[in-house]
């Protein structure tokens, strides 16, 4: 295989599963099988300033903001114990897009 043609696939790969669209559906379905754990975390001011700029940066400025509200609102109805994992990892989705889109223009 032709290295240019690999590296446009692995490129096209990445932008894929890195959509909001997809990235989200794959979070839904994780939270939607993962077990409560029975310890819980203590809500404290860090994780809900967090949470505050996730909101922000996320449901109001990004892009994917019809997504995150989809997410968050789906956690809150179906599995609210696990909406700071959903905010968790809508964070992390936002980091691996950030990155992807970096390195590989």
């Amino acid at each position: 295989m032709d290295l240019a043609a690999l590296r446009q696939g692995y490129k096209d790969i990445m932008h894929h599963i890195y959509t909001p669209k997809h990235y989200y559906r794959r979070v839904r379905t994780f939270l939607r099988q993962y077990a409560t754990p029975k310890a819980k975390a203590r809500l404290s001011v860090d994780r809900l300033l967090a949470g505050v700029r996730s909101a922000v940066r996320l449901g109001i400025l990004g892009r994917e903001r019809f997504y995150y509200w989809r997410l968050m609102i789906w956690t809150a109805l179906r599995r609210p114990s696990l909406i700071p994992l959903a905010v968790t990892l809508a964070i992390y989705g936002h980091h691996f897009r950030t990155v992807s889109e970096r390195h590989l223009r």
